[in-house]
């Protein structure tokens, strides 16, 4: 007997999931998965008795999913699963017990892989071990030369620092409501000081008639208020002479 009786495997399991496991093995020629029982049961049939032998050792205890924590528990079946054409029988070949049925034309026919493609057999190991593929290389080989990486533009810092009377602030969170900017505040330059602060995760700007605000989200309060403290007062060149007054908004 050459094929083996896999279970342990995953309710959703499917049958690519399977055979994608068992392709690398020595020897494998066809496989099947048969959800007619409480559980999904595999089958697998290899070219020898020795191969199976040696990928039922191969396979046993490992773990299939790791999500769902299934470990795979093998054994010889008692029949070899029946390849037709290079196609697998249909399930109804094997019965409710997990055995396959000992009636019927179990004669083999060789497998004809669809593609001549034979990858390297793994080396047999511990359970559980699997041969590891190398490492994806996307130029082919072919030597690249580095590509330079422009110098990142410095931050932004404020051009000095004003006092600010900010007598009726709020509770801390962690939005900071910016003020006292000027009509002709640059947006990039407000957005490049922020930005370089820890915390930092989005700003939105709003500009009205009579004058801009902006609101700051940064992570955490303690972040905001870092920001808070550091930057209260500072002078944006674009905004003119007068430092930004920052607030708690809520």
């Amino acid at each position: 007997v050459r094929t083996i009786f896999i279970t342990g495997l995953p309710e959703d399991v499917k049958e690519r999931e399977l055979q994608n496991l068992l392709r690398w093995l020595p020897g494998y020629e066809a496989s099947q998965v048969n959800y007619k029982g409480e559980k999904p049961m595999g089958f697998a049939l290899f070219s020898s008795a020795r191969l199976a032998v040696a990928a039922k050792d191969a396979l046993q205890e490992m773990v299939f999913d790791a999500e769902s924590k299934s470990l795979l528990h093998v054994e010889m079946a008692k029949k070899n699963l029946f390849v037709k054409r290079g196609i697998v029988t249909d399930s109804d070949a094997y019965d409710q017990t997990k055995r396959l049925r000992t009636g019927g034309n179990y004669s083999h026919s060789p497998y004809t892989s669809p593609s001549p493609f034979h990858p390297p057999a793994p080396v047999w190991g511990p359970h559980g071990y699997m041969t590891p593929t190398p490492p994806y290389d996307p130029y082919g080989c072919y030597p690249v030369p580095p590509v330079p990486m422009p110098t990142p533009a410095p931050v932004p810092a404020p051009s000095s620092y004003v006092p600010v009377q900010n007598t009726k602030d709020n509770p801390p969170c962690n939005t900071l409501f910016i003020g006292n900017l000027g009509e002709n505040i640059n947006e990039e330059e407000l957005r490049g000081l922020f930005s370089a602060q820890p915390g930092f995760k989005q700003m939105k700007i709003l500009r009205q008639e009579r004058h801009t605000v902006c609101f700051i989200e940064f992570e955490d309060v303690s972040t905001a208020t870092n920001v808070h403290h550091s930057l209260q007062g500072a002078v944006i060149p674009s905004s003119g002479s007068v430092g930004m007054r920052i607030q708690y908004p809520f």
